[in-house]
C-alpha cells in the first residue's frame, strides 16, 4: 500500500506466504505489516475474508458460499498486523487494502499454476464524494459513486475493462444522467482511459476517465491507493496504469495532482478528473494476434503510439494491419530485449 494515510512516505508491505500440502492450503500472513496510525487496519476477521476470497476463487467459484467450502483452508495471521489489529488502532478504511491482499495471495499461485492466476486489477475501492450546498434549494448534498478500473489479462483472454474490484462484485455505479438530474454537478466526461491496460499478450483491462465540475462552491474527498505499486503484469506482461487525480481550480490554472485529502475546495470553476487504474497485462506483448492490436487502436483502447509496445505495425491512412512491417518489427524489438538481458 502507498502509505496509512497519516505517515506518507512510509509504505505499508504486504507479504504473503501460501503452502499447498495434499488436500490443505495455509495462507500465511506473519510477514504482512504491523498495525499502523492511519484507519486502514483492519480487525481479523477481514484479513482472514481476504484469504477466503482467494481460496474460493480458485478452488470452488461457480459453488453456493458455505462454511464447508472453507474446511481445506488454514490461516496464519497474528495479532497485532494491520490486518489483524488491535484497541485502539483506526479501522474507519479497513477495506481499502483487501482488494490487494487478494491479488498478492494470488500472485503466490502463479510459477505453480500459471494458466489459472491473472495479472493484477486495479486493487483499490475507486470511487469519489463529492458534497455541499445546493444553492438553488438551499439543502445540503452528498454525492457518492463508483468509478470501475482495470482487472488483469489472463491465459483466455483481455481483462475486463470498468469493473468495479474484486471486493465489490454487488455494487454498481449509477449512471451520470441520473446523479446530473438530482446532484448540482455536471459530468463533462465519462469513458474509458486509452493506453490505460498494460500491454501483453491479453491486454489488461481499460480504467476510465471522469470530468466532473459542480455549478456550486463544494468539497471533495480523495482517497487515492496503488499510485506506487501499478497493477503487475505476469509473464513478460507489462503492468497498467496508475490510478490519478488531476484538478485545476480555473480553466487558464495548472494542474494539481490530488492522492488523499478530505474537504478539497473546489468551485464553479474547477475540473476535477478522475483516472482509474488499468489491469495488469498477461504474457509477451509480442505474441498478441496483430489483428487484436489493430482492432484496439481503432476502438480507441489503446493509441497507435502505444501500438509498438505490442510490436504492431498499422497501415497509416486505413488503420489495418501490416503483417511484413510487425513481423519485421517484431524480430527488432525481441534482439533488442535479449541483448538488454544480456547486458543486464
Amino acid at each position: 500500500m502507498d502509505n496509512d494515510g497519516q505517515e506518507f512516505d512510509k509504505p505499508v508491505p504486504i507479504r504473503v506466504t501460501v503452502r499447498v500440502h495434499r488436500d490443505e492450503m495455509t495462507v500465511d500472513f506473519s510477514e504482512v505489516a504491523d498495525q499502523v496510525k492511519g484507519p486502514i487496519n483492519c480487525g481479523i476477521s477481514g484479513g482472514i475474508a481476504a484469504a477466503r476470497v482467494a481460496f474460493k476463487a480458485l478452488t470452488l467459484p461457480s459453488q453456493p458460499v458455505d462454511e464447508g467450502c472453507f474446511r481445506p483452508l488454514k490461516v496464519i495471521l497474528p495479532p497485532g498486523k494491520f490486518l489483524s489489529a488491535q484497541a485502539p488502532a483506526a479501522l474507519g478504511l479497513w477495506s481499502i487494502p483487501l482488494p490487494t491482499v487478494i491479488d498478492t495471495v494470488l500472485a503466490a499461485f502463479a510459477a505453480a499454476v500459471p494458466d489459472k492466476i491473472p495479472a493484477a486489477h486495479k486493487g483499490e475501492m475507486g470511487g469519489f464524494a463529492v458534497y455541499g450546498t445546493d444553492q438553488s434549494t438551499g439543502r445540503r448534498f452528498v454525492c457518492l459513486n463508483m468509478m470501475g478500473g482495470g482487472w488483469g489479462g489472463r491465459s483466455t483472454g483481455d481483462g475486463p475493462s470498468a469493473a468495479v474490484s474484486i471486493c465489490q462484485g454487488d455494487v454498481r455505479n449509477t449512471p451520470i444522467e441520473l446523479l446530473e438530474s438530482r446532484y448540482p454537478l455536471f459530468f463533462e466526461k465519462f469513458s474509458l482511459r486509452e493506453d490505460s491496460g498494460g500491454a501483453g499478450r491479453y491486454r489488461g483491462g481499460l480504467g476510465v476517465e471522469l470530468a466532473v465540475r459542480s455549478r456550486y462552491p463544494a468539497l471533495v474527498n480523495f482517497n487515492l491507493e496503488r499510485t506506487k505499486c501499478a497493477p503487475w503484469g505476469l509473464w513478460g506482461g507489462k503492468p497498467g496504469t496508475i490510478y490519478e487525480t488531476n484538478v485545476r481550480s480555473a480553466p487558464d490554472a495548472p494542474w494539481v495532482s490530488v492522492k488523499k485529502q478530505t474537504r478539497y475546495p473546489i468551485s464553479p470553476e474547477s475540473r476535477v478528473v478522475f483516472l482509474t487504474a488499468g489491469g495488469g497485462g498477461w504474457g509477451n506483448p509480442l505474441e498478441r494476434d496483430p489483428e487484436a492490436v489493430a482492432a484496439d487502436v481503432r476502438e480507441g483502447y489503446i493509441s497507435s503510439e502505444a501500438a509498438v509496445d505490442y510490436g504492431g505495425a498499422l497501415y497509416p491512412l486505413s488503420g489495418a494491419t501490416d503483417l511484413k512491417a510487425t513481423e519485421s518489427l517484431r524480430d527488432r524489438l525481441r534482439q533488442e530485449r535479449k541483448e538488454q538481458e544480456g547486458s543486464g
